[in-house]
């Protein structure tokens, strides 16, 4: 299970940088200042309300997985931890002897 939501979460991620990446700007940025084209759009004029849409949807199981994988991760821990301390190899200490005695 741990596996699958890892494989999982390492595709959202690559999907995400990649969402991230051909989103288009909501304004001119540094062509605009300078007098430049920074309006034209490469998917076309609604297209980034779907790629908007999309990445909110990467966004938000990016964030379930993270927390499916620590749940998953840590239940699995606890199963694998030992439930009693193993005892030591070394002997316990005597204790002192009573006041009175040799």
């Amino acid at each position: 299970m741990l596996v699958l939501f890892s494989i999982l979460f390492v595709i959202v991620c690559l999907l995400l940088v990649f969402m991230v990446v051909i989103t288009p700007s909501q304004s001119e940025g540094l062509a605009g200042a300078f007098g430049g084209m920074g309006s034209d759009t490469f998917f076309g004029t609604k297209a980034g309300q779907h790629i908007n849409r999309f990445t909110i949807g990467l966004a938000v199981s990016f964030l379930v997985l993270a927390v499916l994988i620590n749940v998953v991760a840590v239940r699995k821990a606890d199963k694998t931890a030992p439930l009693v301390q193993p005892k030591s190899s070394a002997p316990a200490p005597a204790p002192p002897p009573a006041p009175g005695q040799p």
